[in-house]
């Protein structure tokens, strides 16, 4: 089998992509585009380092380095010649078998990170545990950037939890962000969804199809570009509660970064491994462009990075200073981007629901844990203080910086907004906006509200409806008195 059958197979096709993974663990499963450049001197170079990696992690469990290279030793062979008949068709052809139109040279990874050019700011919202209101304040936080004057597309990323649009008062969608994947449209601009707030449009998502969390890797690189092109000035992205690639990736993408926790200590250690984790994954992206994967500085890297090699033996952690010195005798020049990546790298915390003052001490702690293990520096830290009312406002579906702007929550949500490096407004003239645009929108959500009752014309979905507006009284006790019944002997 050879490059005929990569077209016509698609069992071909995922067999190369597993061989292709023996050898080059670290790097995405290859396009056609990968299979037509790579070489036989890099096949082999990286078969030697692959063999000694499997002896050194597997060399007192014999059975288990015998089985690995025995995979490894299969897949070479293989990828050995689908490259071989790939050189001989070349030379047939007088041209490259796989690559229609050979344009560019292109980097093998195209990094969303380090070449991308957007013309609107994208404002990501995260954190690594659910049920920390991260969803509640991406809401507030962009009708506080409408109220700026700004035009915002909320867009929901949290692809298995999504609940954006129900925080801005939408209870049907029409359309959503699946349909965007599914190619039911061709551009994020057709599945955008107007708000009851001026200058604030949401792209929502729908989580209760199956599959909705799980896209694939070319979904988000297409949802990036998509965003780029909005007509907006700013995209705020609520994402999930993980730390899956495709969040890291978003995450990173961001021209501003919120991490959000609460007070609890496995909010506060989840925080810690979004900022830590996002940070690997730009040094991995990073390391792609400039460090070759089969050298022994990108082995060195890998380790370190995915955690493979050793702890120090003081039994502290592993720190970013450490892989820095590494690099540092290795290459100055790369040492030096490298140090201006790390140190271009900006997070801002929020410590939501906060019931005490002393609450501060965990940004003081994330902040010194962050220069000590991470070379970085939390930009600004934020306390969003406990406040009924924003339980109140969720009930009703009703942003708390709407129902009420001169609260406690809201100020602070408030003061996030107006401290945003790129915006020059105040806080006392964003609180008078939203205070003059607040009776509309919520005369406008409670129509909203109206509009969403069963027998609704559309085809909702991810639709809340209360009890009261059942079309067919139903009761819930005659069944069970019926089921009790029955079940008698």
């Amino acid at each position: 089998m050879g490059v005929e059958d990569y077209f016509q197979s698609a069992r071909y096709r995922r067999r190369l992509a597993l061989d292709y993974g023996l050898l080059f663990p670290d790097v995405p499963a290859p396009d056609a585009q990968a299979l037509a450049k790579f070489t036989r001197e890099q096949l082999e170079a990286a078969y030697e380092v692959r063999r000694n990696q499997v002896e050194k992690y597997n060399g007192e469990n014999r059975k288990a380095s015998e089985r690995q290279r025995a995979q490894l030793d299969a897949g070479f062979q293989h990828l050995i010649s689908f490259v071989d008949e790939r050189d001989a068709l070349a030379r047939r052809m007088g041209s490259l078998p796989l690559v229609a139109d050979e344009g560019p040279e292109q980097s093998d990874f195209k990094s969303v990170f380090l070449t991308s050019h957007r013309q609107v700011r994208l404002v990501a919202v995260g954190g690594g545990k659910g049920g920390i209101g991260k969803s509640l304040v991406a809401a507030n936080l962009a009708i506080a950037l409408a109220a700026m004057g700004k035009t915002v597309v909320a867009i929901d990323m949290d692809l298995g939890g999504a609940d954006l649009h129900l925080a801005l008062g939408l209870r049907n969608l029409p359309r959503s962000l699946n349909d965007f994947f599914e190619r039911k449209y061709e551009n994020l601009e057709d599945v955008r969804l107007q708000t009851a707030y001026r200058n604030l449009s949401i792209i929502a998502t729908d989580s209760s199809r199956l599959g909705a969390a799980n896209i694939k890797h070319a979904y988000k690189e297409k949802a990036l570009r998509h965003l780029a092109k909005l007509d907006c000035d700013i995209v705020l992205a609520d994402l999930g509660a993980e730390v899956s690639f495709n969040v890291l990736d978003i995450f990173l993408a961001a021209d501003h970064r919120y991490v959000i926790t609460s007070a609890e200590p496995t909010s506060v250690l989840e925080a810690y491994g979004l900022v830590k984790l996002s940070l690997f994954r730009k040094i991995r992206h990073f390391a792609n462009e400039l460090i070759p994967a089969t050298s022994s500085l990108g082995h060195e890297l890998a380790d370190f990075l995915f955690e493979r090699d050793e702890a120090d033996t003081n039994g502290k952690p592993r720190t970013i200073w450490r892989l820095v010195d590494r690099i540092a005798e290795a290459d100055p020049e790369l040492h030096r981007k490298l140090l201006k990546m790390i140190w271009n790298y900006h997070v801002d915390l929020v410590i939501n629901m906060s019931e005490h003052d002393k609450d501060w001490a965990i940004a003081q702690t994330m902040t010194r844990l962050c220069q000590e293990n991470l070379a970085i520096n939390i930009q600004h830290s934020y306390l969003v203080p406990w406040d009924q009312r924003v339980r109140d406002c969720a009930r009703e579906l009703m942003p708390v910086v709407i129902h009420a702007p001169s609260g406690a929550a809201s100020r602070a949500l408030i003061q996030m907004a107006t401290e945003a490096s790129f915006f020059g407004r105040s806080k006392e003239e964003v609180s008078r906006k939203i205070d003059e645009i607040a009776p509309a929108a919520r005369a406008r959500v409670k129509k909203m509200g109206e509009m969403s009752a069963l027998g609704h014309p559309g085809q909702p979905v991810n639709k809340i409806v209360s009890v009261t507006e059942e079309t067919k009284p139903f009761r819930f006790r005659d069944f069970l008195d019926k089921e009790i019944h029955l079940r008698k002997p």
